[in-house]
């Protein structure tokens, strides 16, 4: 798999880039229902699998491009991945390779 190193370039969002951000807020809220009943059906038809979900904040950014760095430089597949070796480090578990 080839891993891409990208630069963010950060700068005030314009008024249009406000209104097309509100826009996507608001279909990702309507079709939420629907992505979660989907979610838990694609869960169902996967027992030997737990899901676990998590969200970084825009003050955490660091800690997700450190997940990217870490990712790249292990020759890991994707951030999942770096997450299941840090908590088999962590908790002192083995898993399985992906």
């Amino acid at each position: 798999m080839i891993h891409e190193i990208r630069n963010r370039i950060v700068r005030d969002a314009t008024t249009e880039d406000k209104e097309r951000h509100r826009v996507i807020r608001d279909e990702i809220e309507q079709e939420l229902p629907s992505l979660k009943e989907w979610a838990r059906a694609a869960a169902a038809r996967r027992p030997d699998r737990v899901a676990v979900g998590t969200v970084f904040t825009a003050k955490e950014t660091d800690v997700v491009q450190a997940i990217d760095d870490y990712a790249v430089s292990h020759s890991l597949a994707d951030r999942g991945a770096v997450v299941r070796e840090a908590l088999a480090r962590l908790l002192g578990v083995e898993i399985a390779s992906h």
